[in-house]
């Protein structure tokens, strides 16, 4: 027998009748895992031993004072029990599953073999270290469709290609960017793309409008900030270093006719270099960082040395919680100094490696 620790909420959920489920794989640290919540799980000792006593009767049973003597069969003696405690959940592993087996269309789907393993949920509830609630909103999240019963990322070109197709879609028919017809899209663009392919990329690009609608057809508003965030990255993808102005008018060129670029649209997926003169922009995504937090830094500050809260801020915000926030983040693993120009910065308060 096992004994372990639960907090309030823990115990709500096994008088209720729902599972506890404990994840990962053989080579992981064992997490423990709730509907929506991933709790460490690590063994702590007893400095005295724990009777385990079936049908044990404690002092607040007896009535009136009155006692009696019973023996009891002792099942066990413990020294150890498993400790919880609320930990973030490990969720890079989802999209390392998923980039091993990208979708690139239906028809270089049929003309190769798909050499990476395909995951259903089950697999990946198997072996991915979260609650079943975290793991779909990383899905959501990373922008990964079921296809045929298996979870798949759309490979960037592939996803590129059907956002272009639908926006020449909208420009053809004049169409606002705020009111862009489903049934439409589906109907007139489903000899190129799967009607469900077409469906989870507006479904990731736009939002259902609230404009009123005659036809009864659902629309969609094209979402102005992932669109131009998307045609960022297109041209950053393989480019290197870039100059920043040269970058800025290449980048509004390319957007749809009615969309504006905006700097704040490139945090968490580019930097720019402002000692270089001119200034330039690379891509720095923050998917290509660690999911650790002493990794996560340590990587930050070996590409630069003195960050912004600005610069910073997107690539650590998603490492806090409601106990932890940025500034306490910050100030574990940095020191604050403030420059000639009167702006604050923060450097590494450890070694970098």
């Amino acid at each position: 027998m096992k004994l372990m620790e639960v907090n309030d909420d823990l115990l709500s959920n096994l008088k209720a009748g729902k599972r506890l489920v404990i994840r990962g794989e053989k080579t992981d640290h064992a997490v423990l895992c709730t509907d929506n919540t991933t709790y460490d799980l690590k063994l702590a000792e007893t400095t005295n031993g724990l009777l385990l006593v079936p049908d044990g009767v404690t002092s607040d049973s007896f009535v009136d004072n009155t006692r009696s003597l019973e023996h009891k069969q002792v099942a066990g003696l413990i020294h150890t029990y498993f400790e919880l405690k609320p930990t973030r959940p490990k969720l890079k592993k989802v999209r390392v599953l998923l980039e091993d087996s990208e979708y690139e269309g239906a028809v270089e789907e049929g003309a190769r073999e798909i050499t990476g393993k395909l995951y259903t949920t089950d697999d990946l509830l198997d072996i991915v270290q979260a609650s079943e609630d975290e793991i779909f909103r990383e899905l959501a999240k990373i922008q990964a469709c079921t296809i045929n019963g298996h979870w798949r990322l759309l490979s960037f070109e592939y996803k590129s290609r059907v956002i272009a197709s639908i926006l020449n879609l909208v420009e053809e028919n004049s169409w606002h960017l705020s009111a862009v017809p489903l049934d439409e899209v589906l109907n007139t663009l489903d000899n190129l793309e799967p009607r469900c392919i077409l469906k989870h990329v507006l479904a990731c690009y736009s939002e259902k409008s609230k404009q009123n609608n005659e036809s009864e057809s659902i629309l969609y508003s094209l979402n102005e900030d992932k669109i131009c965030q998307h045609y960022a990255e297109a041209l950053l993808r393989n480019s290197g270093k870039f100059n920043l102005e040269e970058f800025m008018a290449a980048w509004q060129q390319c957007v749809p006719e009615g969309m504006k670029t905006d700097p704040a649209q490139l945090k968490g997926i580019a930097l720019v270099d402002k000692t270089s003169f001119p200034e330039v922009i690379f891509r720095y995504h923050i998917d290509d960082l660690p999911e650790g937090e002493r990794e996560r830094f340590n990587a930050l500050f070996k590409m630069k040395r003195k960050w912004t809260m600005d610069e910073i801020k997107p690539y650590v915000e998603e490492l806090t919680s409601e106990k932890v926030s940025i500034g306490a983040l910050l100030q574990k693993h940095a020191r604050a100094s403030t420059g000639p120009n009167g702006v604050k910065y923060f450097n590494s308060k450890h070694p970098v490696k």
